[in-house]
């Protein structure tokens, strides 16, 4: 029984401490057109279906997209949390939601670089508990630009002969503006050193940057992704999404860390939350054309 004590106590011993951290659990969720836009068609029985998917997630912190406000967001996830949204005049604002009872204090400011032409601006919230930080930036990028590349060059020789081709110009044109700014708060944070998260809808199929092994102008991802306290992950990278039967398995939807808050991630955390129901267009519309994803962080 002795040697079996000691065993235990070795085995403990260079157990990670992670094994006995605090969680905390980190989602993003673009719910589409929650709010007071006619493209919001749902119910009652609509929100409390959002309601009971949101009890199921069961998240400390939500990146929210396209949900206009703490108004709009307690008809899902209640008064539970504390609400902080980017206050551009336009139904899809990108918001965080923290739950109260969490004991992290909240810093939150608008990160209004990203709003170039007709995007949307970033929220940027620094969370606090016992003497520890980690930093997030909640994002909804500028949509039509999934895996185009983004130098100049490139998007200059793309056709725009039709109303199609020419939204997706403009959107690639839009999103390499973003791509400078979110690098730019990328680069800052490294400098600060504190443990940074960026989060939401990026629009972009970071695997596919990847795979066309796109050059740091011509790649969201490489863009972002740099050396040293620089270098980013995302779990996302090699996942294939699920939602509404996988029609679309290469991930837009991410959640991307820096070296120190990887450190801090809880290995195999990383959940998609698939909706029961099989896809109709019109669940997409009432339910959400995303699923949400979540991690957990340990502190």
């Amino acid at each position: 029984m002795t040697k079996f004590i000691n065993l235990l106590l070795i085995a403990v011993t260079f157990l990670s401490p992670i094994a006995f951290a605090e969680t905390l659990k980190v989602a993003s969720w673009n719910i589409a057109w929650l709010g007071s836009h006619e493209y919001n068609q749902r119910k009652e029985a609509d929100y409390q279906k959002l309601a009971r998917y949101a009890r199921e997630l069961d998240a400390d912190v939500i990146a929210l997209q396209e949900v206009e406000s703490a108004k709009w967001a307690k008809k899902v996830f209640g008064d539970e949390y504390d609400y902080f949204f980017t206050t551009k005049d336009w139904v899809q604002r990108v918001g965080v939601a923290v739950r109260k009872n969490s004991g992290y204090k909240a810093q939150a400011i608008e990160y209004v670089e990203l709003d170039q032409g007709l995007a949307r601006r970033g929220m940027d919230v620094t969370l606090t508990k016992n003497g520890k930080s980690v930093r997030l930036l909640a994002v909804h990028m500028k949509s039509g630009c999934f895996d185009k590349a983004l130098d100049q060059a490139s998007i200059a020789q793309m056709p725009a002969s039709n109303e199609k081709e020419q939204y997706a110009k403009i959107a690639c044109a839009e999103l390499a503006k973003q791509a400078v700014q979110l690098e730019a708060w990328v680069d800052a944070r490294a400098k600060e050193g504190v443990p940074f998260v960026l989060l939401g809808d990026f629009n972009r199929r970071f695997v596919q940057d990847i795979a066309l092994n796109y050059s740091e102008i011509q790649g969201l991802w490489q863009t972002i992704d740099d050396k040293g306290p620089e270098a980013l992950w995302a779990p996302t990278i090699k996942a294939e999404s699920k939602c509404w039967g996988g029609y679309y398995k290469d991930y837009i939807d991410h959640i991307v860390f820096d070296p120190k808050a990887k450190a801090r991630y809880v290995p195999n955390s990383f959940e998609q939350l698939v909706f029961d129901e099989k896809y109709t267009r019109e669940l997409s519309q009432t339910l959400s054309d995303h699923c949400p994803i979540s991690v957990e962080l340990a502190f």
